[in-house]
């Protein structure tokens, strides 16, 4: 009985130091899990600190690039109206500087327009010789020069005529603000030949024509017409 009983003491013992090492052998092993987490877990914050910096970089460099140089921009706009605003103002200068009527005078260019004002340019369906004629009168010149009793010219007057008879006359005197009184001058004189030779006839025909005068305004007209018609202006005296 005693016997059984130490047997069993040391069957005790035995079990006892082979359940120890056990244990001390799966304390490693958990302490070894401990760590590897810690580190999984301070790699992964690693990870993640690393990616929200790259993120926020990258998201930095993305505003840089797409920010608009507003500055240059402006600059740009700026620079290019003052270029199309010099461009314009060149280009006006340079249509006013354009003159066609240049290098004609003044009495010229009145021809001309009178001319226009009064016959149009009905001188363009005529044959291409037209030519313009220009006459003075001085004031106190007969108005039938070849009557005797004609009335007088009160100022000084110019008469246009075309190279044919047909193509018209014209008598006026200028006022020299833009107007000019006209003068009713008949082409050809249509009194009867047993009058002609009756002075007050003559007087009170010609007459009619100066109390039949008006004011005409005179137009800057067409230049391109202004400046054909001169270009075949033939003074005659």
């Amino acid at each position: 009985m005693k016997k059984l009983g130490f047997i069993l003491l040391l069957v005790s013992l035995f079990l006892v130091g082979c359940t120890s090492p056990s244990k001390e052998n799966s304390d490693p092993s958990a302490t070894t899990d401990k760590s590897s987490i810690r580190q999984t877990s301070s790699a992964e914050k690693s990870s993640t600190q690393k990616s929200a910096s790259t993120e926020t970089n990258t998201s930095s460099t993305s505003s840089k690039v797409s920010e608009p140089n507003t500055s240059s921009t402006s600059s740009s706009t700026v620079e290019t109206n003052i270029s199309s605003s010099t461009i314009d103002t060149t280009s006006s200068q340079s249509s006013q500087s354009i003159d066609p009527l240049a290098g004609y005078s003044d009495l010229q260019i009145e021809y001309a327009r009178v001319w226009l004002a009064i016959r149009g340019n009905t001188f363009r369906d005529t044959s291409s010789d037209f030519e313009l004629h220009v006459i003075h009168y001085p004031a106190g010149t007969p108005i039938a020069p070849y009557d005797a009793g004609s009335a007088v010219y009160p100022k000084d007057v110019v008469m246009l005529t075309g190279k044919y008879s047909y193509q018209g006359v014209l008598v006026y005197s200028s006022n020299h603000d833009g107007t000019i009184t006209s003068y009713p001058v008949p082409t050809h004189w249509q009194m009867p030949a047993d009058q002609t030779s009756y002075p007050a006839f003559i007087r009170e025909t010609t007459q009619e024509i100066i109390d039949n005068a008006s004011v005409v305004a005179i137009p800057t007209g067409n230049p391109n017409d202004v400046k054909q018609l001169i270009n075949v202006i033939v003074m005659d005296n």
